[in-house]
């Protein structure tokens, strides 16, 4: 068993939720996956276009490394678990088939977890290298629709594009993620070629600075 801060399990959640996948996407990403290290408990979700990791420090336990997946499915009762339980610390423990939390009241909340044999997908694989690129003067196009799924993200936010076509990738503390790049085409930038010639006209002559006396 581990134990986290108050309001950081809700905090977990609300960050990551918002880049569950879909019903009509592969199964093993429509949740979010629980990761204890032995030091940090991290939450991560992914629907394939953007991707979010969001962390907070183990405060007692002495629990071995575990994964716990949730489904989306579960994520409501999940949900009332922590309206109940997470104005105090949590306690949480991975059995073999359920997510276990309790709190200082003595209630005990069970978690029914998805595919509880299998591990879930590795972010660190994908999102861990692109920490270590510099910053691209690159174009970063992005899909406007996915902006909200960042909007519980605590301020203020760095966003910084790692190349042409690679992901765009957000910090913020305790949080990491990354949206995926827009696909286009030559007309694509020949669209925002003609957007940017437009806005030029926009310019205008403005008053010399008086000289000095």
């Amino acid at each position: 068993m581990i134990t986290i801060a108050d309001h950081a399990l809700s905090r977990l959640v609300a960050q990551t939720k918002p880049h569950i996948a879909g019903k009509d996407d592969p199964e093993a990403l429509q949740s979010i996956a629980f990761d204890h290290d032995g030091t940090w408990l991290y939450a991560f979700a992914t629907n394939r276009f953007t991707l979010a990791v969001s962390r907070t420090q183990v405060t007692g336990g002495d629990d071995k490394p575990w994964a716990a997946v949730v489904h989306r499915m579960q994520i409501p009762e999940l949900a009332a678990a922590i309206r109940l339980l997470d104005a105090k610390p949590i306690n949480i423990e991975r059995t073999g088939t359920q997510l276990v939390l309790s709190g200082e009241s003595g209630s005990r909340i069970a978690i029914a977890l998805s595919q509880p044999d299998k591990e879930p997908m590795s972010w660190r694989k994908y999102l861990l290298p692109l920490l270590e690129k510099k910053a691209a003067t690159a174009e970063m196009s992005m899909t406007p629709k996915f902006f909200g799924a960042w909007k519980d993200l605590p301020g203020p936010v760095s966003m910084w594009c790692v190349g042409e076509m690679k992901p765009t990738l957000i910090l913020a503390s305790d949080f990491v993620g990354m949206q995926m790049p827009v696909r286009t085409a030559e007309s694509h930038d020949l669209t925002v070629r003609r957007e940017l010639d437009a806005w030029k006209a926009a310019k205008r002559d403005e008053p010399e600075e008086p000289a000095a006396a």
